[in-house]
């Protein structure tokens, strides 16, 4: 398969990340990668002109979120030819061989719109950070397949899923041609998860490609607490946005079901630990999502 590649990284914050994200593409080199700086308090570009000067790089005035940060970069490889490219996140880095599996796999069936990686863990490369996901429409909406498990001949076979790991993400052009790119409104948290949801429904195949690795690092409860706020509030906030989107009458009920009996037991349980505040922070992006609410940009640190 010898369609363009190109590879778009989106940056906010720690250019040391995305500097080392870059360096791990050298054992096989793109057509074109572009480096998104979303807003950044530490604007990558010097660091990238010193040290990659080969890579582009676009400046965002404000953060768009990862969402809206990818888009610019899928549309500037779009609009440069690219057959394929790779979305992939800043503290990701890929493994030998992993660009020519994922065109293997893209090569092999014309309906296939998206490849995802077998990802593991950077600081334990015993253990997967994920391998694929689920919709169960559950109180947390997805299920994570693979996530710390150990590494194993089970997560080693081929399979369509419902989802893939959003920081690697081979996408055919072709398809996001015709579905359109990612949708802004989820802002960070699930933006993959309804990508390809829109595939499957537009009949193109959602592919986990175990031979494709990359690593990640942290996951959970990992990070700053300003980092486990944002998730949590974004992770809440499009649960909804998803169901609006996609869910029947019966995986609302089972969504409703399910938040209604967790939540108080949640609240409870980290009432009980000091740490409520993680709670109502999900709440409060449940409601916004319910509600149609912009989220609290400022106050999550994020502008």
């Amino acid at each position: 398969m010898n369609e363009r590649l190109a590879v778009v990284i989106v940056h906010w914050q720690d250019p040391a990340e995305t500097l080392a994200c870059v360096a791990s593409l050298a054992a096989e080199p793109a057509d074109d990668v572009i480096v998104i700086d979303n807003g950044s308090r530490e604007p990558v570009g010097d660091v990238l002109a010193t040290h990659a000067p080969h890579v582009h790089v676009q400046r965002l005035p404000v953060n768009q979120g990862y969402a809206g940060g990818a888009n610019a970069g899928l549309r500037w490889a779009l609009e440069r030819g690219a057959g394929i490219v790779l979305l992939l996140n800043n503290d990701a880095r890929m493994a030998a061989g992993a660009q020519a599996a994922a065109r293997a796999c893209l090569a092999s069936d014309a309906r296939i719109g998206v490849v995802g990686a077998r990802v593991v863990t950077r600081e334990d490369a015993t253990r997967l950070w994920l391998a694929w996901g689920d919709v169960t429409y559950g109180s947390s909406l997805v299920a994570l397949r693979g996530a710390d498990a150990l590494d194993g001949p089970d997560w080693r076979v081929p399979r369509d899923v419902d989802w893939v790991a959003g920081c690697a993400m081979w996408f055919r052009a072709t398809a996001l041609c015709s579905l359109g790119l990612l949708d802004e409104e989820f802002f960070a948290y699930h933006e993959e998860v309804d990508w390809c949801a829109r595939a499957r429904e537009a009949g193109w195949r959602v592919r986990y490609w175990p031979d494709a690795v990359v690593t990640h690092t942290g996951r959970g409860s990992h990070g700053s607490p300003r980092s486990i706020r944002i998730r949590k509030y974004f992770a809440a906030r499009n649960t909804i946005l998803f169901a609006r989107k996609h869910a029947s009458r019966g995986q609302w009920t089972k969504l409703v079901a399910a938040l209604a009996m967790m939540l108080p037991l949640e609240l409870a349980y980290r009432t009980l630990r000091g740490t409520a505040g993680e709670t109502i922070t999900k709440l409060m992006g449940l409601r916004d999502g319910v509600t149609g609410r912009l989220p609290p940009f400022e106050r999550l640190g994020l502008r």
